[in-house]
């Protein structure tokens, strides 16, 4: 069950569509439930939020008749879309299990009749950019099998007073045939790449001083830049480039083009493009944003700063810009490791954790 219907990226959703391709592949039937239920609106911060995308997307979140689409991301044809207002047993099907994927579906699974399946609950929000922390820590401690998407969130369901034996950490995945390296990682150009969104947890435009700080060192610097179009800054550097929202064919040529990727979020519940910019052969220079510890290891894989630490940012971008043999070191560990991380791995973990709760 997704909360709400919308056909623009997302990461959540992107977990939830990946997920469903490689269970499908692998023999299972699968229907993504699109839910908007009087219980969920009922929560005074999701129904601001949800006005907010409505006053963007408009045409996108419609609850009428017909099939969703889902036209940004490549599903599965015999994925089930289904959008539903309640939670009737014709609207939803009988299952093996069923999984909440965000705290706003968890109570309407857990209140789910038997016949819909074992409970379970795709733990990807944090406190409190992604809602409230008394809000969401509720949900965590509801009756589900939880499944976080890294062993930082895991950490965090399990603080809030969650039985251990219900919490099991299967860090998420990249798609290695779709991000990979087309280009060598020895010679490339002074060019960082950074998503920009306007999300406060996000802090591109802190992202965007540390880049200007850099810029100032090394003039020769460049920038790439890509994120929702309706969250695009307000006067971009004219030194930079922005995309906007591309696909992923055009966002693997631009991390093949950047020897550096700059992640600057206060919090992350995985940071998938940090991620995806490696396995492309991009050195890493990110915070400690919680969700990157899977695979962001300072001075090994990457170079790591304190979410606050800015100074620390700026140094670390310029260490790599500085010394080639660093940049190469780090992005060649970085690629091997984010090489571990894999989809079929990760629906392997997930249908061996719901066979043991099923």
């Amino acid at each position: 069950m997704l909360p709400s219907y919308q056909n623009h990226p997302s990461g959540g959703f992107k977990v939830v569509y990946e997920y469903a391709n490689h269970l499908v592949l692998n023999g299972h039937t699968v229907t993504i439930v699109y839910l908007w239920t009087p219980q969920m609106l009922s929560s005074r911060r999701f129904h601001l939020e949800l006005l907010s995308q409505l006053n963007r997307h408009r045409k996108q979140l419609v609850y009428r008749g017909g099939r969703p689409k889902v036209s940004w991301y490549g599903l599965h044809k015999d994925v089930t879309l289904v959008k539903a207002t309640d939670l009737e047993a014709r609207r939803i099907p009988d299952a093996d299990a069923i999984f909440a994927t965000a705290w706003q579906t968890a109570s309407s699974v857990n209140e789910c009749p038997r016949e819909k399946g074992s409970k379970f609950y795709l733990v990807m929000d944090f406190p409190p950019w992604l809602g409230d922390k008394n809000e969401i820590e509720q949900t965590w401690r509801l009756p589900l099998k939880k499944i976080c998407i890294s062993s930082w969130l895991a950490e965090l369901v399990a603080r809030a007073g969650t039985p251990k034996e219900e919490v099991e950490a299967i860090p998420i995945a990249v798609d290695h045939d779709r991000f990979l390296l087309t280009n060598g990682i020895l010679g490339r150009q002074k060019k960082v790449v950074m998503l920009y969104s306007s999300k406060t947890y996000k802090r591109s435009q802190m992202g965007l001083s540390v880049l200007s700080k850099c810029k100032d060192a090394v003039p020769s610097l460049e920038a790439s830049l890509f994120g929702p179009l309706a969250q695009r800054p307000a006067a971009p550097p004219s030194w930079s480039e922005y995309y906007g929202s591309i696909s992923d064919s055009e966002l693997v040529n631009l991390y093949n083009e950047a020897s550096i990727y700059l992640c600057s979020s206060a919090a992350e519940g995985f940071a998938l493009p940090p991620a995806e910019a490696m396995a492309c052969g991009c050195a890493v220079v990110t915070t400690d944003c919680g969700g990157n510890r899977d695979y962001a290891v300072h001075e090994t894989t990457a170079l790591v700063s304190d979410p606050d630490d800015f100074v620390s940012l700026v140094n670390n971008v310029l260490r790599l810009l500085s010394d080639e043999e660093l940049r190469v070191k780090i992005a060649n560990a970085g690629r091997d490791r984010i090489a571990e991380f894999t989809w079929d791995k990760s629906t392997r973990c997930l249908i061996e954790f719901i066979n043991l709760h099923n």
